[in-house]
């Protein structure tokens, strides 16, 4: 009886042990967001070095402005149709992409625009170091209220979608319901994240910030088919750059000793893919996305657009757009979403010109570029880097004038424009 007694409770520990195994990038599972059509594949790329591409949430879905904010945004991770996983601890990175070690803004857990930070929010965002603390710090300086229905994050696992409500229900002061079974805890136990050291900070609102830019929250092997990340309340801004976990697939059920045969059945088709509208759409997660200004796509189950020639792609945040060169620059055609962004440097510079043009160095990419003479003025050539005025005309204020009636002009001709 003692042997049976002792076996039965190390079968009860092993029952009881967290999930085995390390943290792992969740690669290959499929992500979707509280703003239709947005990619947030970035969020399981498997990369969480500075720099990395990041995923962001400034409005909803009906294209407000970007300091509008969304309510309630949040990110899923769904393992798979049938599919379930039991979750132990899970990291969550902020904005990886446009700010540097150690203010990573923990996902760019902004306070809601509706505490009043309004545009300081964004520009902490978009890598103000200077206002970081002031909306990263969740209680830190500038006295940022936490314990409001407007603040915090919560991270759960799930069998059930999120939808347009959000991933959970919510309480009035912003907490989940009591019978909740979803939410995962922080640091301190609580279901909603609201104090530094929740999202990573050490030793309390006076402790440094997370040097990796992330925080964890044990989710106690829950199990479900869902991993979800949520703002609580309105006027959110979200910005995840990517999501670990320590996880394992539930294992199947088991078969019976007798199994009864099913009915026979059709197998049902597969769902149809998606299909865009060719030259203005491309494919991106099952989506439709439209292309940006200036550039195709080919086909209607395309899965990139194209940048026409002598326009380089310009991406900012996940936002692309096709930018002209400057005159005479020549650029090949260029297919986006790739996986960096172009600037006007990738443009080739030209060696001659068009009559009646000049060569002249840009500024911001130090490469030759063609600019039109003034009014009233020639280039010699094609190479040439001047324009010149004719022989009775003199230059001032970038325009060629005529010289008085009372007065003659030198030889040669009264004044050349040079770059």
């Amino acid at each position: 009886m003692r042997v049976a007694l002792t076996t039965v409770v190390a079968v009860l520990a092993v029952l009881a042990e967290p999930v085995l195994g390390v943290t792992q990038p969740l690669t290959g599972k499929t992500v979707t967001t509280s703003k239709n059509g947005l990619d947030g594949s970035a969020i399981v790329d498997g990369a969480s070095l500075p720099g990395s591409t990041s995923v962001a949430i400034f409005n909803d879905n009906s294209d407000n402005q970007i300091l509008t904010g969304a309510d309630n945004p949040w990110v899923q991770i769904d393992f798979g149709e049938g599919k379930q996983a039991t979750i132990g601890d899970v990291d969550v990175y902020g904005n990886l992409e446009n700010q540097l070690t150690p203010f990573s803004c923990m996902m760019a857990m902004l306070v809601s625009q509706a505490s009043g930070l309004d545009y300081v929010a964004y520009q902490a965002a978009r890598g103000n170091n200077a206002e970081v603390l002031a909306v990263c710090g969740r209680g830190m300086t500038a006295g940022v209220v936490t314990d409001n229905p407007n603040t915090g994050v919560i991270v759960g696992v799930s069998d059930s979608p999120c939808t347009n409500a959000g991933c959970l229900t919510l309480a009035g002061n912003g907490d989940p319901v009591e019978d909740d079974t979803t939410a995962c805890t922080g640091q301190s136990g609580a279901k909603r994240l609201i104090l530094p050291t929740d999202v990573g900070y050490h030793d309390g609102a006076g402790g440094p910030p997370p040097g990796e830019g992330k925080f964890t929250v044990n989710c106690g092997n829950k199990a479900g088919r869902y991993l979800y990340v949520q703002l609580v309340g309105l006027q959110r801004q979200l910005w995840v750059g990517e999501i670990k976990a320590v996880y394992e697939a539930a294992p199947a059920a088991p078969a019976p000793e007798t199994p009864t045969p099913a009915p026979e059945t059709e197998t049902p088709a597969p769902a149809p893919a998606v299909s865009c509208t060719a030259e203005t759409q491309y494919v991106s997660n099952n989506v439709c996305v439209a292309c940006p200004s200036e550039s195709t796509s080919e086909g209607t189950d395309a899965t990139f657009c194209t940048c026409s020639v002598n326009r380089y792609a310009k991406k900012s945040g996940n936002t692309w757009t096709c930018e002209p060169c400057k005159t005479g620059q020549k650029k090949a055609a260029t297919k986006i979403p790739s996986t960096e962004g172009e600037d006007v440097s990738d443009c080739t510079a030209p060696t001659s010109c068009a009559a009646d043009h000049y060569l002249t160095v840009d500024a911001d990419s130090g490469k030759d570029y063609c600019e039109a003479c003034p009014a009233g003025s020639t280039s010699s050539d094609g190479s040439s880097r001047t324009c010149t005025c004719g022989g009775t005309q003199y230059f001032d204020d970038d325009e060629c004038k005529a010289c008085p009636s009372t007065s003659t002009c030198p030889s040669p001709p009264c004044s050349a424009l040079t770059e």
